[in-house]
């Protein structure tokens, strides 16, 4: 979670790895018998003062978002039941990309939720690589269609509130001269109209652009901070692209004027640390850094963390679970690495649960896993599902690759967490497009299947 004052702390989240979304080729839109069902729209719910980030139109159920293969962005509510497919909202954006160059420039689509105009509702913004920012304003009745963020300098990469005020901010990285990037402090109002702007110049090297951002209140002081990596070019090697390398690392901490430049790091052997994603691991406000990998040496996997404290980043304890049994069951195939990752409470315990995807290898698939308590687990708690467990369809796509999308949800409100993975198909040599999508309930005792739906019943 991003970080925020006593108003806004829990109504700022990030998309999840998993919630990025290449744009690709359009996907078929019909069901079974040829007719599509028709949208219908959720039942009423009522603005709060401190919208959760998850529930976009007050009713007290999460509600799921998704850019799917014909690029709209589509929105499932939540009810006492779960997400119903049948109750959502479709957002039609610009025409899919038609040409292999047109696909292959194209790039990815994140999504973020925050209440950006303090009206609230929680808001979900629609920041494509390439490409003009777009919002669908959260209300009672769910999301209204997407509208162009006019004046943005570019898409965010990051929301979060920087000066602590209470109100949504949203990030902006520059480009290769100028300011590193450009900050819209909130509430930014219907009208694409911010309170204040800040432009960063703090000074990077030339032929340099910010390619990654982390953000988290990593001192607890109630402003959300920034780590910027830059990338940096040689034009003298144009026959190939330009040689491409991590060439610097900016931390800057939030405050009242916004965000200041506080540590500088570089060439790329020299960074090492604010690796990983960012949440409050402890609970004590301060947002922390988690990471997951695969041993496949050793068939083994692993939950790394490094605690903040309010001396900052990385100033606190650093450890981890180590060597867990391999995802899967007994004999399982191989897996690809960890593709999607999220934390919260999935099993109602008030403590955070770690959620990880292992895509799948030469055989296909993958597995969904939960490291429960990630501070005070053990290694052999962590719980598995894949296509092959007991009650699960597979849909037919057994053999496709499949990654959490995040963030974790409370779609039917019984203080539990769920789950969403999608499944992704290949086409022209893509792999991003979500095909189908599977709902895992969280319970006391961790994942339970509640629901599928294939997502050419969603557009």
């Amino acid at each position: 979670m991003t970080g925020a004052g006593p108003r806004g702390r829990g109504r700022l989240v990030r998309a999840a790895v998993g919630m990025l979304v290449t744009v690709l080729l359009a996907a078929g839109c019909t069901v079974a018998g040829g007719r599509q069902s028709a949208p219908l729209r959720p039942a009423a719910g009522s603005a709060s003062p401190d919208p959760r980030p998850g529930d976009l139109n007050g009713d007290g159920y999460d509600d799921f978002a998704a850019v799917l293969a014909d690029r709209s962005v589509t929105v499932v509510y939540g009810s006492r039941h779960g997400l119903d497919p049948r109750r959502r909202t479709v957002a039609r954006t610009s025409p899919p990309p038609t040409t292999s160059r047109q696909r292959a420039q194209s790039g990815q689509i994140q999504l973020f939720r925050a209440d950006l105009d303090d009206d609230g509702f929680t808001d979900l913004i629609h920041a494509p690589e390439f490409g003009g920012p777009s919002v669908l304003w959260g209300g009672p009745r769910g999301v209204s269609g997407l509208r162009r963020l006019t004046g943005a300098p570019k898409s965010p990469a990051a929301v979060g509130d920087f000066d602590g005020d209470g109100h949504t901010d949203l990030f902006f990285p520059g480009e290769d001269r100028g300011p590193e990037g450009t900050v819209w402090f909130g509430p930014v109002r219907r009208g694409a109209v911010p309170a204040r702007t800040q432009a960063l110049t703090n000074g990077h090297r030339m032929e340099t652009v910010p390619v990654h951002v982390l953000s988290g209140d990593f001192d607890g002081d109630g402003a959300t901070d920034l780590a910027l990596w830059f990338r940096w070019t040689d034009p003298g090697m144009e026959s190939d692209g330009g040689y491409r390398r991590i060439d610097a690392r900016h931390y800057l901490r939030g405050g009242p004027r916004g965000l200041k430049l506080t540590e500088r790091l570089g060439p790329t052997d020299e960074i090492v640390g604010l690796a990983g994603e960012a949440g409050d691991l402890n609970g004590d406000g301060i947002d922390d850094l988690y990471a997951a990998g695969l041993s496949v040496r050793r068939a083994g996997t692993g939950v790394g963390y490094w605690l903040s404290t309010r001396a900052g980043p990385q100033t606190g304890t650093e450890d981890g679970l180590r060597d867990a049994p391999e995802p899967g069951s007994e004999n399982a195939p191989a897996y690809g690495g960890v593709d999607g990752t999220a934390l919260g409470d999935v099993t109602g315990d008030g403590r955070p649960d770690f959620v990880g995807s292992s895509g799948g290898g030469t055989d296909g698939g993958g597995a969904i896993w939960l490291m429960p308590d990630v501070l005070g687990g053990l290694a052999g708690d962590m719980r598995t599902v894949t296509l092959d467990s007991p009650g699960v369809p597979d849909g037919g796509r057994s053999r496709d690759p499949f990654a959490v999308t995040g963030p974790l949800l409370d779609t039917d409100g019984d203080g539990h967490l769920d789950v969403v993975f999608a499944a992704y198909g290949d086409k022209n040599g893509q792999r991003r497009i979500p095909e189908a999508f599977w709902v895992l309930r969280g319970t006391d005792a961790g994942m339970s299947y509640q629901r599928y739906f294939p997502a050419r019943e969603l557009g």
